[in-house]
C-alpha cells in the first residue's frame, strides 16, 4: 500500500472514532424521559446522558453540585446521587460523625443519596491506612450501617419485593425505609418507626423472620427488668439491651458482663426468662 493510501485509510479510521464518540456524548433518551428530568431538575447544567443496565442515567451540575440521576424508560424517577461537603450535612450527622469512632480517620468523599420511596441517607467515605469504608446515615443522624468499600464506583438502584413494603406497612404503618440490601440468604430492610431504628429482617421466600433494635435500659418494661434481677446475674452489669419480635412474640435480650465474663439472657415481654 502506497503512502497516499495508508494515510487516507488512516484519516478514515479517526473520523469514525471521533464521529463515535460524538454520537455517545450526544445521546438522548427517549423524549418522557428527558421531559421528566427537565420537570424535577429545570435548572440543571453540563447534562450528559448514557445508558446503565435497564436505566436511563444523567450525569448533570446543579447549584455547583456534581449530581447523577436514574430515571426508568417510562420517566419514572428512581435515584439521585449528588456530592456535597461536610458542612453541607445535616447538623444531627455532623454531630455523630465528630463523636464516632471513625473521627479520625479520613474523609475521602460525602454523597447525599435521595431514592424513590426510600429516606434521604448520606454516606460518608472515609479511609484510613489500607482500610475504606462507607458511612451510611440517616437523616437523624443514626449510623445504618457500616460497609467496607469495594471501590465500586457509584450508587445502583435497589428494587425492594412487594411483599416486603406490603408487610411493612401493614407491621409498621407509621414507619420509613431507609436502606435495603441482601446478606447471604437473606434479606435486610432499615426503618424508621417513630424515632426508633429497627432492622427488619426476611428469608430467601421473603418471609418475615424478625425484627430487631437497640433499647436503652431505661425503656425495658418493669416486669421485664425485676424478671432479670431475679436471674443468676443479677449483680452483672448491663452492657447492651436489644429488643427481638418474631412470631413467637416479643423478646428482650440483654447482654450482661462481669470482669471478664460475658453473658446474654433473653427474657420474654411478660417476664418469662427464656434463657
Amino acid at each position: 500500500m502506497n503512502t497516499k493510501a495508508s494515510i487516507l485509510v488512516l484519516f478514515t479510521a479517526l473520523v469514525m472514532v471521533f464521529s463515535s464518540c460524538s454520537d455517545d456524548d450526544n445521546y438522548l433518551p427517549e423524549s418522557t424521559v428527558v421531559s421528566a428530568f427537565n420537570s424535577k431538575y429545570p435548572n440543571a447544567a453540563k447534562v450528559e446522558w448514557e445508558v446503565k443496565g435497564a436505566y436511563q442515567v444523567v450525569d448533570f451540575m446543579m447549584n455547583s453540585k456534581e449530581s447523577e440521576a436514574w430515571f426508568e424508560t417510562t420517566g419514572k424517577w428512581i435515584m439521585t446521587e449528588t456530592d456535597i461537603l461536610f458542612d453541607e450535612l445535616p447538623l444531627t450527622i455532623q454531630t455523630a460523625f465528630v463523636g464516632s469512632d471513625y473521627y479520625s480517620w479520613r474523609i475521602d468523599d460525602i454523597d447525599k443519596l435521595e431514592r424513590l420511596d426510600t429516606e434521604t441517607v448520606y454516606i460518608i467515605e472515609v479511609e484510613k491506612g489500607k482500610e475504606e469504608y462507607d458511612l451510611y446515615y440517616s437523616e437523624d443522624g443514626i449510623l445504618i450501617k457500616a460497609v467496607a468499600d469495594n471501590e465500586k464506583s457509584g450508587y445502583e438502584p435497589k428494587e425492594i419485593p412487594a411483599v416486603m413494603t406490603d408487610f411493612i406497612a401493614q407491621a409498621y404503618p407509621n414507619a420509613s425505609i431507609l436502606e435495603f440490601e441482601r446478606e447471604g440468604t437473606f434479606f435486610e430492610i432499615d426503618i424508621r418507626d417513630g424515632n426508633i431504628h429497627k432492622e427488619v429482617l426476611f428469608n430467601s421466600n421473603y418471609e418475615w423472620v424478625k425484627t430487631e433494635w437497640d433499647l436503652r435500659t431505661s425503656d425495658v418494661p418493669t416486669v421485664v427488668m425485676d424478671a432479670l434481677k431475679t436471674t443468676a446475674y443479677a449483680d452483672y452489669k448491663i452492657d447492651d439491651v436489644e429488643a427481638l419480635e418474631t412470631a413467637d412474640g416479643l423478646f428482650y435480650l440483654f447482654e450482661l458482663e462481669s470482669g471478664n465474663k460475658e453473658v446474654y439472657v433473653k427474657i420474654k415481654s411478660d417476664g418469662t426468662i427464656v434463657q
